[in-house]
């Protein structure tokens, strides 16, 4: 009995062991696509100059990529209207879609935004993303949100509100990146 148990003891460690050697394409796990990989742009933390109705504030983000490779997750702190302000963000790559998408909740008290059919520029300099979501009146309202990536260490992302042909800025964050 105590062969049989040494034997089962060992078969088990030696399957632990393969398991714990294999690649995450060996193992069946989902290939990372190239899109996804984009977003590492983001990743980082960076310090925030927020400039929204008329004020100038400062604050944090830092952003990485989790879940396997395929979400940015992005946690945003500083204050809004003398208040301290906490925002929360997830992006990946909708491969059914074709287009990226996202969710944003924060501690302003809005609904969460939402997109769904983010793009990046070819040459990878910008990203824009049409957002449905509430206005600052609580009635819904339609944005688009741009990031564009000067250099490597400088990103600028700013929210404009869209009413047909009419765009208005409404929000623009000036990150700059800690070494």
């Amino acid at each position: 009995m105590q062969l049989v148990l040494l034997l089962g003891a060992s078969i088990a460690t030696v399957l632990v062991l393969c398991a714990a050697a294999t690649t995450p394409q060996e193992s069946g796990a989902p290939t990372v696509p190239l899109q996804a990989k984009r977003l590492e742009a983001w990743v980082g933390t960076w310090d925030a100059e927020v400039t929204m109705m008329g004020q100038t504030t400062k604050g944090t983000e830092t952003c990485r990529i989790e879940c396997g490779g395929h979400w940015l997750v992005t946690e945003h702190t500083g204050s809004f209207m003398g208040m301290p302000f906490q925002g929360k963000g997830l992006t990946g790559w909708d491969a059914a879609k074709g287009a990226y998408t996202g969710v944003w909740v924060d501690s302003s008290g809005g609904p969460m935004s939402y997109f769904v059919n983010g793009r990046f520029a070819a040459d990878g300099k910008s990203f824009v993303a049409q957002v449905d979501g509430t206005a600052m009146d609580g009635k819904a309202a339609s944005f688009e949100y741009l990031s564009t990536f000067p250099d490597a260490r400088t990103r600028v992302f700013e929210i404009f509100r869209v009413d047909g042909e009419k765009r208005e800025l409404q929000m623009r964050i000036r990150y700059s990146k800690r070494a």
